[in-house]
């Protein structure tokens, strides 16, 4: 309060540098007032116009777990008070008052955020504010408020996300057959220097501010009857989604592409290719965790992110279908040259005992020479057919996999950008 003071106080010498006179509360008569009866008491046809404006000077910390949202700001109100009036004090231009005195001497709307979720009411309008009181009776008030208020949110989106949240302003006691709001003429203003320099007007905190918007409703409260108005204030906010795009989606497309190296290892080398995949598998699994909002609704990141570690279980389901090929391939090369060899054996014995019964002995190094050739033509066989078959599964992911990773991301990629049209 010293603070306001002070500035007031700077405030009076300045105007009185430039010839103007101002007035006080004091000086103000206020013998027959009553702080707690409307200006038009005497009056019930009558209601009292209250016209209010924000002037905004920072929006931002959306938490999607409270489903709330904070806005700083100066709140203006304007109504006449005709027992406030002082035209015959001396010509003076107009009366300051502190938000203090003047909550204590004056009426004043009694007015509060309808949706609030931090409840401050002995501080909404009293701290930080200024009432200007003008030789007619048009009573300005001017008060700096943080409000943190409730904001129903739709992530599904999310990060390409946008929020319509809200600010409605009623009164707690006075119905539309006492007290009527309205809107400034600038309803909604925008600070454009937040920090002391030229900023992006729009720009919050990672959002934004793509449109604000002003509206009056009113409703009827059950318990007594009666139609309150209140005053509503949107803000839509747009999400950037460049940090979220930077630290979730392309880390976590890289390790897709990296579980790919493994179609170019031998299944033999399964300790490397094991380690890659897992490796790959987990830090998808801790990028999931810490890339995600704490919400319980799914979102778009979510559901490419689970997308993604599907892929590096396929790659894990691959590798097993190799081992497995390879394994019934090195069965098939070894159960071959076993039979070929028994028939050759059997034959040559056939006709040794039937036709060349005498020259049996003579034939031996022949038929010895003759094994060797085919054992080593067996041998080069199988080794061929090694080389054929060792990554034949793997072959075919190096292609059909990738591929289907992108048509994956081409899908979502379309479906994000149809979704974002609606």
């Amino acid at each position: 309060m010293e603070i306001m003071k002070v500035s007031l106080l700077f405030v009076l010498l300045i105007q009185l540098c430039d010839g103007q006179n101002i007035a006080n509360i004091e000086d103000i008569s206020l013998a027959n007032y009553s702080k707690v009866a409307t200006p038009y008491l005497s009056n019930p046809n009558k209601t009292v116009d209250v016209y209010i404006s924000m002037f905004i000077l920072n929006i931002g910390n959306l938490n999607t777990k409270e489903m709330t949202f904070e806005t700083e700001m100066y709140f203006e109100m304007k109504w006449k008070d005709p027992r406030l009036a002082f035209q015959d004090y001396h010509n003076a231009t107009y009366a300051l008052v502190s938000g203090e005195t003047a909550y204590e001497k004056i009426w004043v709307p009694d007015l509060f955020v309808r949706n609030m979720k931090e409840v401050e009411n002995s501080k909404f309008l009293t701290d930080l504010s200024g009432v200007t009181i003008n030789p007619d009776g048009l009573v300005e008030l001017s008060s700096r408020i943080r409000v943190v208020a409730h904001c129903e949110m739709d992530l599904f989106m999310f990060p390409f996300d946008s929020q319509s949240c809200n600010i409605m302003i009623t009164s707690y006691l006075y119905n539309t057959a006492v007290l009527s709001m309205y809107w400034s003429e600038n309803p909604v203003v925008i600070d454009e220097k937040r920090d002391g320099r030229e900023t992006k007007i729009e720009g919050f905190m990672g959002f934004q501010l793509t449109r604000s918007l002003t509206r009056e409703d009113s409703y009827l409260y059950p318990l007594s009857g009666l139609r309150y108005q209140y005053m509503i204030a949107t803000f839509v906010l747009k999400r950037e989604p460049q940090y979220y795009i930077l630290r979730g989606f392309i880390p976590s497309s890289l390790l897709v592409c990296l579980t790919w190296a493994s179609f170019w290892l031998p299944t033999s080398s399964y300790p490397a290719r094991v380690a890659l995949i897992v490796t790959s598998f987990l830090a998808s699994i801790v990028l999931y965790q810490g890339s995600t909002l704490h919400s319980i609704q799914m979102t778009v990141m979510q559901v490419f992110l689970f997308g993604n570690i599907s892929f590096i279980m396929v790659t894990l389901m691959e590798f097993l279908m190799a081992v497995k090929a390879d394994h019934e391939k090195k069965e098939k090369t070894e159960l071959v040259p076993t039979i070929r060899n028994e028939l050759f054996n059997s034959a040559n014995e056939t006709q040794e005992n039937e036709f060349w019964p005498k020259e049996k002995k003579n034939m031996t190094s022949a038929v010895d020479v003759g094994k060797n050739q085919t054992n080593e033509n067996e041998r080069k066989s199988t080794t061929r057919n090694k080389e054929k078959t060792e990554n034949s599964v793997d072959r075919k992911a190096r292609f059909i996999i990738p591929i289907l990773y992108l048509i994956y991301v081409g899908v979502f990629v379309a479906a994000l950008f149809f979704l974002n049209q609606e």
